[in-house]
């Protein structure tokens, strides 16, 4: 590969060495057997053409490059995930609800193949990382976050929830931070942070709410960000292997109405509409493990259900609401 183009000082991603791209993304060289995947659409959403570089990307990992870092030198974003204009013109279209769970069991396989790819991949974190974007960077082996970046999974606010693997890793993150918690404990504080949608002001926020794990960095030099990146993803090549499947243990339906205990006391007091606890519900069984009994599911039979309930609710009334006045208004409706 090419000598290192951020050796002196961090540069430009656009004049890195392109090794493949479309109109949609790139695959940079930089140096030192470090490849870049940029997305360079709108505020960087996931286009199925960025899909379509990421999975190359993933056909040439270990061949063409010993290390991954995904990022970008979009001055707002990191990436705000799926395009919900996008998103409701393939709803609207032919097949509308089936080409949604096509979309999302995608993005959910190619995020999966990059986390057990045979190199390590860091995510450098800035602007907004949103939804999907944010899923992406959960699924990197390490985050490198700039302070200011503003990270959450805010979809209960357009009335969906997370479909590319959000809800599996937070609830997996929380397992692996405390092994020895009841699956009901740990359902809940996945919920907590799923059902809220906050969009966290700040890297150190994130990091409290599991988006971002303690060991992931957080750096003040915006411009430094993606060589401190490839920095974090040379220290992972020395004997590396990507992270194996997990088996979680779940709560089962008997476990549901614990973590729906709070909701539902928030719904008889007036602080939550019918629609909101129909979400609540939701989210609760995929992280309670859904109609199976337990007391365990994998990981890829938590990520089904994942999209098995975003395809459900692109299609209820209430959800195309709030999509709607945000893609109107840009905030969110109560209703």
């Amino acid at each position: 590969m090419a000598a290192d183009p951020f050796a002196a000082h961090p540069a430009p991603l656009a004049t890195a060495p392109v090794i493949a791209g479309n109109p949609m993304a790139a695959l940079h060289d930089l140096g030192d057997g470090v490849a870049c995947f940029r997305a360079q659409t709108k505020m960087n959403t996931f286009d199925p053409a960025v899909f379509d570089l990421l999975e190359e990307t993933l056909d040439r990992a270990g061949r063409d490059f010993t290390a991954l870092v995904l990022a970008n030198d979009d001055p707002r974003a990191f990436s705000a995930g799926a395009d919900l204009g996008f998103f409701l013109r393939m709803l609207d279209g032919p097949d509308g609800p089936a080409r949604i769970g096509a979309y999302g069991t995608r993005g959910q396989q190619l995020f999966v193949r990059m986390m057990r790819a045979p190199v390590p991949v860091v995510a450098a974190v800035h602007g907004f990382a949103l939804g999907g974007g944010c899923e992406f960077q959960m699924h990197a082996d390490a985050t490198v976050a700039h302070a200011g970046a503003n990270i959450g999974l805010p979809e209960t606010g357009v009335g969906l929830v997370p479909g590319w693997g959000g809800c599996t890793r937070l609830y997996a993150r929380a397992l692996l931070a405390d092994p020895l918690a009841s699956p009901v404990d740990l359902a809940k504080r996945a919920f907590d942070t799923l059902f809220a949608g906050t969009i966290h002001a700040s890297a150190a926020e994130a990091r409290a709410s599991g988006l971002l794990r303690p060991t992931d960095g957080i750096v003040a030099d915006r411009a430094g960000l993606t060589a401190a990146a490839k920095a974090r993803a040379l220290a992972l090549v020395p004997g590396y292997r990507p992270p194996q499947p997990l088996t979680l243990p779940v709560a089962g339906p008997s476990g549901r109405d614990a973590v729906l205990a709070g909701p539902r006391a928030d719904l008889a007091a007036g602080r939550l509409s019918a629609h909101d606890l129909t979400l609540a519900e939701a989210l609760a069984n995929i992280l309670t493990g859904g109609p199976a009994p337990g007391p365990t599911v994998t990981e890829a039979a938590m990520m089904a259900l994942e999209v098995e309930t975003l395809a459900r609710l692109v299609v209820w009334p209430p959800a195309r609401a709030r999509i709607d006045h945000m893609l109107q208004t840009g905030k969110r409706l109560r209703n």
